[in-house]
């Protein structure tokens, strides 16, 4: 049981329709992480995780560059759990541990064009999408265009739902993640 009394549910607790999606998550990764065990309450919410999971796949993007993308946003919104899962995807993504540690940290990358990407993708979540015309020439000017603004659009889409899904739940973490929990820096607050 989390907070606010979510259950890690698995194919025998789960509703039928999210049983299904499960076992196709289990054979696809190994295991079940607990964020869509959490999920699994709501097949409509874990069938929209999993779908967009697949189509961010398809971006444009490099999977280097869509897990900086995807742990930019996960900074911007402070998700302990999916920093921690996704910083060892970005390893197996082949992502430089000097730039997973930098993202994790708040700091600038020193490639010019994973820092505009990682830059933009970070501003586009912090701001809901109201970024400047300056910050719109810069990520172009480093090889990114309107095909690559939309595509972050895809990627923080799919953390939206996971990010919020864990701060409302308070996901416990998995055993693959032990040795890279994070600690949020601690901007975002509760509204009362």
């Amino acid at each position: 049981m989390t907070i606010n009394g979510f259950e890690l549910l698995d194919t025998t607790t789960a509703p039928a329709a999210s049983a299904e999606m499960l076992e196709g998550v289990k054979k696809a990764w190994g295991f079940v992480p607990n964020l869509n065990r959490v999920l699994a309450i709501s097949p409509a919410a874990l069938e929209a995780y999993s779908t967009l999971w697949g189509i961010a796949e398809k971006t444009s993007f490099t999977p280097q560059e869509r897990n900086i993308a995807y742990l930019a946003i996960i900074y911007e919104n402070e998700c302990t759990y999916c920093m921690a899962g996704h910083t060892n995807l970005s390893k197996m993504a082949k992502v430089a541990d000097a730039d997973i540690y930098a993202i994790r940290e708040g700091r600038a990358l020193k490639d010019t064009k994973l820092e505009a990407l990682r830059s933009f993708a970070a501003k586009v979540t912090r701001s809901r999408g109201l970024v400047s015309d300056a910050d719109v020439a810069a990520f172009k000017a480093a090889g990114y265009t309107n095909q690559s603004m939309l595509d972050i659009l895809v990627l923080a889409a799919t953390k939206l739902i996971s990010n919020y899904t864990n701060h409302l739940a308070d996901t416990p973490l998995d055993g693959f993640m032990k040795g890279v929990e994070w600690t949020a820096p601690g901007h975002l607050k509760a509204v009362a």
